[in-house]
């Protein structure tokens, strides 16, 4: 029997505005677009990468109609995303004037130095790499 193997994580974020949430994301933090509904003008969903990181923007409404059962309430919590780097000072350099940083760089007791973003929808992205 085949053990099944997890190859990647996309996470669905919803959006206000998939068209600004782009814009930020690729000329912010440098992903680039891969797929859009519709493919011009006024997107419901978007795919945009970096490197093997993909992430995906949508608007409510649009999520609604393609998941009805899907139910919203005040249970669940936002989260963050962790995300591994490499080049985290690089990286720092290159976003602290354009973003809005959340969490100053910083070491951990856990052997990482890190730093967070908060995007323009109120997602935080930590960035991190292992302490040499």
């Amino acid at each position: 029997m085949n053990t099944p193997k997890f190859e990647s994580l996309s996470p669905n974020l919803i959006t206000a505005d998939v068209n600004k949430t782009v814009e930020y994301y690729t000329k912010t933090l440098g992903f680039r677009l891969i797929a859009s509904v519709p493919e011009t003008g006024i997107y419901n969903w978007a795919m945009v990468m970096r490197d093997g990181i993909t992430m995906m923007f949508q608007l409510l409404s649009s999520l609604k109609e393609d998941l009805p059962e899907l139910k919203f309430n005040s249970n669940g919590s936002l989260g963050t995303f962790y995300i591994k780097v490499r080049g985290l000072d690089s990286l720092y350099e290159s976003l602290k004037d354009k973003a809005e940083i959340a969490v100053d760089l910083r070491s951990t007791f856990y052997g990482a130095r890190e730093f967070a973003i908060k995007d323009l929808d109120g997602y935080f992205l930590m960035f991190a790499e292992d302490a040499k």
